[in-house]
């Protein structure tokens, strides 16, 4: 059975102490670009927050939606030790096979529709650079999922503002 085309966002599952998952309330930017609950989000220079772009060093994940240029408070997950899971935007690279667990990824904006976000995770970008955002941990144990086109894979930031530089390599 093929994989659903249904980009999402980023979903929590899991924290990898086993510990709760907590939001924590931020506050965009005066000019933030849309946010949908399960956008990467960026710390900006003025200390507010704002929707990441690919390849930025992920400092949260929206749990809350937010109007363009409406410097709203959200709430949104800052924990680097939580897992993550989203979609693969086509079947072009090596994020659709099992040998792809513990390399890392970029992801593809898109303007959220509805309130929920449309990011995806950049198949073709999967490699061992520390600088990539996300690190792949496996594919999400839902029966309807399976490593092939539009999978959705388990991930965790990798290159996270809190863990001071840039993240690991991939294996």
């Amino acid at each position: 059975m093929a994989n659903r085309d249904n980009p999402s966002g980023l979903t929590p599952r899991y924290h990898l102490s086993g510990g709760s998952i907590r939001a924590e309330h931020l506050t965009l930017t005066a000019a933030n670009a849309i946010i949908g609950v399960g956008d990467p989000l960026i710390q900006t220079a003025d200390g507010l927050w704002d929707r990441a772009a690919a390849s930025d060093q992920v400092g949260a994940v929206a749990s809350g939606s937010a109007a363009a240029s409406s410097a709203a408070t959200i709430p949104a997950i800052k924990d680097p030790n939580v897992v993550f899971s989203c979609q693969t935007d086509d079947g072009v690279g090596v994020a659709t096979a099992q040998t792809a667990v513990n390399l890392n990824i970029n992801f593809v904006v898109a303007d959220a529709t509805n309130g929920r976000s449309n990011v995806e995770l950049d198949e073709s970008s999967a490699a061992t650079t520390a600088a990539l955002p996300f690190k792949i941990r496996g594919l999400w144990g839902n029966p309807d999922n399976a490593f092939g086109e539009f999978n959705e894979l388990l991930v965790s930031i990798n290159n996270h503002e809190d863990k001071g530089g840039t993240g690991t390599l991939g294996v």
